[in-house]
C-alpha cells in the first residue's frame, strides 16, 4: 500500500487469471440457461454461441465483482478503513490475464485533539424576573391589539387600510397595485418616505406619494427610481389593546383565569426559553473550542456525500413548497459549509469513541416521550420511533452528542457570565455549525 498524502492511499491489486476465468464461466453458464435467442430452445443454446454474445457483458459483470469482493480483502488485510469508496484504474481486463487494477482511496484522519482540557469557556446566566413577564404579557397583549375605525387623522400605530397603485416613469410596475392594504404605522412593513407621506391622512382621503427606491431594493426593476403612488385611504383603525383579565388570560390555556397562574405559567415558559438558549449556547462554546487549533486533513469523499445531503434537503424543500426542484444546483455553494459539518462530525466521532460514550436508553425513552407530547397520542408516536431503527437512531445521536457536550464541559474552566434576559435571548450573529450545521 503506498501513501500519497496525509489520507490518501493507493493500492495495486492482482487477482489470479483462474479466478477471472472461473467467475466468467459462471455467468456464462447462469446466462445459458434464460438466455432467448431465435433458433434454439431456451436452456438449449450452445455455449459457444452465448460466449459469442455474452462474452464481454460476463467480463464485465465479473470483473465488477471481483474487484469489490478483492478491494475489500486488501482493505481488511490492511487493517485500515476507507472513508469512502474508491477510485478504481483497471491495468489489465482481458479473459486468460491477471486481472489487475489500481485503487485510489482515502482514510479517516487522526484527530489530534479530541478534548478542551483547561480550556475556557464563557457561560452565560440570567434570572427570569417580574421585569421580564411584564414585557411578555405586554407584548401578548399587542399581538392581540383590536383595531377600530376612527375618525382622527393617521398617526403611529394606527392601522390604515388603503388601496395603491404605483408607476415608474408613467408605467405600472410589477406589485405596485394593492387593494385593502393593511399597513400599521411605525411597524417599519413599507419605506419610511412612504409611512411619513401617509402619517396625517384621514378616512376617505385620496393623496399622491412620491419617493425614489433605494439603490438596493429587492426589486431589481425598480430599485434607484423614482416612483408616484395614487392612494385611497379606506380606514384608520385606532388600536385597542386588551386589558388583562380573565377572558384575555383563558385565551392562552390558563383554565382558572387568575393572573397569578398566568404569571406563573409565562415564568415557567421563559426558564424553558432560558435553558434552551444557554445549552446552545455552552454547546456552540464547547465546539468552538474543540476545533480551535485542531487542524487535520478532510476525506474529500464525506464532503462530496455531505453535499449531496445538502442538495437533497434543498431540492425537498422546494419540492414540498410547490416549486421547480429538478434543476441545477451549483454544488460549489455548499462546499464550505459541507468540509466545517464533516470536520466537526470527525471530530465528535473521535470524542464519543475514546470516552464510550453510549445512548442511555432511559433518555432515549424520555427524549421520544418528550417528542411525542404535543400529539394527540403519544404512545403511538413513540411506537412509531421505536419501529425504526433509523428513525431511533437520530434521537440516540442527539443523546450521545449531548452526553459529550457533558464531559467535555467537565474538562474546561468554566466561568459564569450574568446577563440581562434580553441580552441572553439575543440571537448571536453567527452560530457554529454543528454535524446538522457545521462550522470551525
Amino acid at each position: 500500500m503506498e501513501t500519497t498524502g496525509a489520507i490518501g492511499r493507493r493500492m495495486t491489486i492482482k487477482v489470479p487469471a483462474e479466478q477471472l476465468d472461473g467467475a466468467i464461466s459462471t455467468r456464462l453458464k447462469r446466462l445459458a440457461r434464460t438466455a432467448k435467442i431465435p433458433g434454439f430452445r431456451p436452456g438449449k443454446v450452445p455455449m459457444k454461441v452465448i460466449e459469442s454474445r455474452y462474452a464481454d457483458q460476463a467480463l464485465a459483470e465479473a470483473a465488477d465483482e471481483l474487484i469489490g469482493s478483492s478491494y475489500r480483502e486488501a482493505i481488511m488485510g490492511e487493517s485500515v478503513e476507507a472513508a469512502g469508496p474508491p477510485s478504481i484504474e483497471p491495468k489489465t481486463l482481458a479473459r486468460g490475464e491477471d486481472l489487475e487494477f489500481v485503487a485510489s482511496f482515502e482514510i479517516f484522519p487522526e484527530i489530534p485533539r479530541a478534548d478542551i482540557r483547561d480550556m475556557p469557556i464563557e457561560r452565560n446566566t440570567c434570572e427570569v424576573g417580574d421585569e421580564e413577564i411584564d414585557q411578555t404579557i405586554d407584548t401578548l397583549r399587542k399581538q392581540r391589539t383590536n383595531y377600530t375605525p376612527g375618525d382622527s387623522p393617521a398617526q403611529t400605530d394606527d392601522r390604515v387600510l388603503i388601496d395603491f397603485e404605483g408607476r415608474v416613469d408613467g408605467e405600472v410596475f410589477e406589485g405596485g397595485v394593492a387593494e385593502d392594504y393593511p399597513i400599521v404605522l411605525g411597524k417599519g412593513a413599507l419605506l419610511p418616505e412612504f409611512e411619513a407621506q401617509l402619517t396625517g391622512a384621514s378616512t376617505g382621503e385620496e393623496l399622491t406619494i412620491k419617493l425614489t427606491f433605494p439603490e438596493d431594493y429587492p426589486g431589481a426593476a425598480v430599485a434607484g427610481k423614482k416612483a408616484e403612488f395614487a392612494v385611497k385611504v379606506k380606514e384608520v383603525g385606532k388600536p385597542e389593546v386588551p386589558d388583562i383579565d380573565e377572558a384575555f388570560i383563558r385565551t392562552f390555556g390558563v383554565k382558572d383565569g387568575l393572573e397569578a397562574s398566568f404569571r406563573e405559567e409565562i415564568r415557567e415558559n421563559l426558564k424553558g426559553e432560558r435553558d434552551q438558549r444557554g445549552r446552545a449556547q455552552v454547546r456552540q462554546a464547547v465546539l468552538e473550542a474543540l476545533m480551535k487549533n485542531n487542524e487535520f486533513e478532510v476525506p474529500a469523499a464525506l464532503v462530496d456525500d455531505e453535499i449531496n445531503r445538502a442538495i437533497m434537503a434543498v431540492r425537498e424543500q422546494l419540492r414540498q413548497q410547490g416549486l421547480p426542484h429538478d434543476g441545477p444546483i451549483d454544488r460549489a455553494n455548499y462546499l464550505d459549509e459541507s468540509y466545517r459539518r464533516v470536520r466537526l462530525g470527525l471530530v465528535l466521532h473521535e470524542v464519543v469513541k475514546q470516552r464510550e460514550i453510549k445512548p442511555d436508553p432511559d433518555k432515549v425513552r424520555a427524549r421520544v416521550t418528550e417528542m411525542g407530547s404535543s400529539y394527540d397520542d403519544p404512545e403511538q408516536f413513540a411506537r412509531w420511533y421505536y419501529e425504526d431503527k433509523h428513525r431511533l437512531a437520530q434521537v440516540e445521536s442527539v443523546i450521545v452528542e449531548e452526553r459529550a457536550i457533558e464531559v467535555l464541559l467537565d474538562e474546561a474552566q468554566v466561568t459564569d457570565k450574568a446577563l440581562s434576559f434580553e441580552e441572553f435571548m439575543r440571537p448571536p450573529a453567527r452560530a457554529l455549525a454543528t454535524p446538522e450545521n457545521a462550522d470551525s
